[in-house]
C-alpha cells in the first residue's frame, strides 16, 4: 500500500514538474497600422482599404458642316428663308456626361494582422489589388472589378462633297408621250444637250427647276397619274419615291448646305481628397471650336465638378496606450475598417449643369478600428464593402 503512495506521489509530483516547465502560449490576434518602417517575423498578413475616384465619362459630338454653292440663292429659287448652312465649320457639343465611382488602394491606409501560431492563421479574402473583403468568412465574396475607362480617339471629320452643281448641262429627259412636260424624269429617249457655259446663278436656277421637276413627278406617283404608277407594285412604288425623295434632298443640299455628326467618348479621372470639406475640381476644358482638352485652347470654358459633403463625420481619436491599469499597456484592437462619408457630385460647363448625382465616398468618413476578439478562434465571420472599405456583415460561425 505504502509503494502504491509512493508511485501516485513521484507521478503527480513528475506531472507538476512538467506542467511548470511548459510555457503556456497565449493565443494573440491584434491589428496595427503599417506606418514607415515595420520589422516583420513572419506572423502577419497585410491588407489595405480602399479609397474612391469619380471616373467622368464624357460622350462628345463632333458636327462638320458644309456651306451649299448655291445658298444665296436659296430664297430667290426655293423660297427657303430657314435651316440654311451659312459657313463651313466644325462644331463640337457635349452630349451626355457619365460618372461611375471607382476604387483603388489606400497607400496610406495599410494594416497588419499579427497572429501567434500558424493554427491560427486569420482567412482572409483579398481584392485583386489587395483590399480587403472579409475575414474568417467560410464562403466566397465576390471581388470588384473596376469600369474601364473609354478614351477614343476624335474621329476623323469625314469630307463633304456635292453631286453635279450644273458645271456640265443636266441631261434634258424627254419622251414621245411627254416631249412638253417640264416634269418628265422618265428614261426614255434620253437626249444630251450641247455643253453650253453657265454663270453661278444659271447653275442654281436650273437645280432648283430639277427639284421642282422631282416634286412634281413625285406627286404624279402618289396621285397615280403617272404612268408607271399604274404598273408599279407597292414595293416597287416605294423604291420609286424613295429614290425621289433621296435625288431631291442632293440637290436641295446645294442650297441649304450638308452637315455630318460623329460622337466619341472621353473618360477623365477625379479624385476627391480625405477632407471633410467641400470641393470645387476643373479637370479638363471645352471648346465649341476644338472639342475637349485638359488644356485651354482658343475660347474655352473649364468644366468643374463641385463636391459637397452631405454627412459629418465624427471626429475619432484611436488610443494606443491604455492608462486605466496600475501600468499602461498598448492597447491591441482588431481589423480597421472605413466607414464613408455621403457626398453629391455636380459637373457644370460654362454655366450649364450636366450632370448630377450622390455618392459614398470611402476617404470623405474616418477609418476605425472593431475589437481584437472578433479574430480569435475564427468564431466570427466578417465581411466588407469591396468598393468602400465599409463593415457591411459580423456573423458566429
Amino acid at each position: 500500500m505504502n509503494s502504491l503512495k509512493s508511485v501516485i506521489t513521484i507521478a503527480t509530483l513528475t506531472s507538476a514538474t512538467l506542467a511548470f516547465g511548459q510555457k503556456d502560449v497565449e493565443n494573440s490576434y491584434f491589428v496595427t497600422p503599417v506606418n514607415g518602417e515595420m520589422n516583420i517575423d513572419g506572423h502577419q498578413v497585410f491588407y489595405s482599404l480602399p479609397s474612391n475616384s469619380l471616373m467622368v465619362s464624357l460622350k462628345i459630338e463632333k458636327t462638320v458642316t458644309a456651306k451649299g454653292p448655291y445658298a444665296q440663292y436659296a430664297e430667290k429659287y426655293l423660297n427657303i428663308t430657314t435651316g440654311i448652312i451659312e459657313e463651313s465649320a466644325t462644331i463640337y457639343s457635349i452630349e451626355n456626361v457619365k460618372v461611375d465611382r471607382i476604387s483603388q488602394p489606400d497607400t496610406s491606409q495599410l494594416y497588419a494582422i499579427n497572429f501567434t501560431g500558424i493554427d491560427n492563421l486569420p482567412m482572409i479574402q483579398l481584392n485583386d489589388d489587395g483590399t480587403i473583403l472579409a475575414c474568417n468568412c467560410p464562403r466566397t465574396i465576390e471581388g470588384y472589378k473596376a469600369p474601364k475607362p473609354q478614351n477614343n480617339a476624335e474621329p476623323d471629320a469625314k469630307p463633304i462633297s456635292f453631286l453635279d452643281m450644273g458645271v456640265k448641262p443636266f441631261i434634258v429627259i424627254e419622251d414621245e408621250e411627254d416631249a412638253n412636260d417640264e416634269d418628265s424624269v422618265e428614261v426614255k429617249k434620253p437626249k444630251q444637250a450641247q455643253p453650253i457655259v453657265m454663270t453661278e446663278e444659271e447653275n442654281a436656277a436650273a437645280a432648283a427647276a430639277f427639284i421642282r421637276k422631282i416634286r412634281k413627278r413625285r406627286l404624279k406617283l402618289v396621285a397615280g397619274i403617272a404612268e408607271e404608277a399604274n404598273n408599279a407594285d407597292g414595293k416597287a412604288m416605294k423604291l420609286m419615291i424613295q429614290e425621289l425623295d433621296r435625288l431631291e434632298a442632293e440637290y436641295l443640299n446645294l442650297f441649304i448646305g450638308k452637315s455630318t455628326k460623329q460622337t466619341y467618348t472621353q473618360s477623365v479621372v477625379v479624385t476627391p481628397n480625405g477632407k471633410p470639406e467641400d470641393e470645387q475640381i476643373t479637370f479638363g476644358y471645352f471648346s465649341k471650336q476644338f472639342g475637349f482638352g485638359t488644356a485651354k485652347r482658343g475660347e474655352s470654358y473649364p468644366i468643374t465638378m463641385k463636391i459637397n459633403t452631405l454627412t459629418n463625420s465624427p471626429k475619432v481619436s484611436i488610443k494606443e496606450i491604455d492608462t486605466s491599469g496600475k501600468s499602461s499597456s498598448s492597447i491591441k484592437y482588431g481589423l480597421y475598417y472605413r466607414t464613408p462619408g455621403m457626398v453629391s457630385v455636380s459637373i457644370d460647363c460654362d454655366g450649364l449643369l450636366h450632370h448630377t448625382s450622390q455618392w459614398t465616398i470611402a476617404q470623405k468618413g474616418v477609418v476605425v478600428p472593431m475589437p481584437s476578439d472578433y479574430l480569435a478562434n475564427h468564431k466570427y465571420s466578417i465581411e466588407f464593402d469591396a468598393e468602400t472599405g465599409a463593415l457591411k456583415r459580423i456573423s458566429g460561425n
